[in-house]
């Protein structure tokens, strides 16, 4: 079992390189075959060549967009633990998002800053939590916490077959995975590799924002038992520099956090200790700016398709004897041939 009060990895592999060969082969075909088009390399009549222009545009514009809604839009959930403090990172966009839903299934407060948020060392918030772990041989189990600059976190573990049962403190996702793809077996993927006695005691300060995880590895040949007692003082952000806040009970109204042009803007939520849960559920779901969408999608691809078809009507020459071959170019229309 894999256990920590923030978004969950799995280790996984899969073959996919002579796929990704091809598909790098089919564009760098289509962009040579589209710019002997716009060049007027190849040989059309500029009817044709306009045409598809315009469906080379419409095809990149439908795309891009599907690409950023589906980044962007729809509903953002991932998890928390009493007493965080972080800035909401995915699903919101300072260009496409007007407006940020908060909700979650615990009581939390939001905030909006007009630049990065400082954090106030004086600022603190105590939490403590106790975990009861049975490890089989050659597995693990882990518990993660997100920290501010300055937190102190203190980890008291009882274990049982100690000699045999290492504790590995770990930060970041991506080296998180590294660990779990090589069980240990990394350079440079933890900070601290620690083998634990029956009574034993890790301190630590945090020294950026970011996930740190605590994996509690079984090396021998038998299950052990263990327990994991994590004290921690966590540092918080300076909340008298925001421009806006909001408190969220169950229940009750969603948070609804006005999203600026300025890239600068973060909004920050902070679960409290009357949470209700040990891993608190939220999701957010960003409002969208819709002449955003109409400048960057519509406007701007029109006004640069148009610009590109005068050039392309001033000054490519009619000549048909090629049109064929840029037909061909997808084998579905290779029956329009004459």
């Amino acid at each position: 079992m894999h256990h920590h009060h923030t978004t969950h990895h799995t280790s996984g592999g899969g073959e996919g390189g002579g796929e990704c060969g091809e598909c790098c082969c089919f564009f760098v075909i289509l962009g040579i075959n589209i710019a002997s088009i716009l060049l007027c390399i190849r040989k059309m009549s500029r009817y044709l060549r306009i045409a598809l222009l315009w469906l080379y545009v419409a095809t990149a514009v439908l795309t891009a967009g599907l690409l950023i809604s589906l980044r962007v839009f729809g509903t953002n959930k991932f998890q928390a633990a009493p007493t965080d403090m972080r800035k909401v990172e995915h699903g919101v966009n300072n260009a496409f998002c007007q407006s940020l839903t908060l909700n979650s299934s615990d009581p939390f407060e939001a905030y909006s800053f007009d630049e990065e948020p400082v954090v106030d060392p004086r600022r603190t918030e105590d939490f403590n939590t106790s975990y009861f772990m049975s490890i089989e041989s050659k597995q693990y189990e882990y518990w993660g916490f997100y920290l501010l600059p300055g937190s102190t976190l203190q980890v008291n573990s009882t274990t049982s077959h100690s000699p045999f049962t290492t504790l590995f403190v770990i930060q970041g996702d991506s080296n998180l995975q590294t660990w779990l793809d090589g069980k240990g077996d990394c350079s440079g993927c933890y900070v601290s590799k620690h083998d634990l006695l029956p009574h034993d005691t890790y301190t630590m300060i945090s020294t950026e924002a970011d996930n740190y995880f605590f994996v509690y590895f079984n090396m021998g040949i038998w299950y052990t038992l263990s327990t994991a007692n994590f004290v921690i003082r966590r540092t918080l952000y300076d909340v008298t520099k925001s421009t806006s806040a909001c408190t969220f009970v169950p229940g009750q109204r969603s948070c609804l956090m006005e999203i600026s042009l300025n890239p600068e803007q973060s909004i920050v939520f902070h679960s409290g200790r009357r949470a209700l849960h040990q891993s608190i559920d939220m999701w957010s779901s960003c409002g969208a700016r819709a002449w955003m969408y109409v400048i960057v999608f519509a406007l701007i691809p029109t006004l640069v398709a148009g610009s590109v078809s005068f050039l392309i009507w001033k000054f490519c020459k009619d000549d048909r004897t090629g049109e064929n071959q840029a037909l061909v170019s997808d084998p579905g229309l290779k029956e329009l041939k004459s």
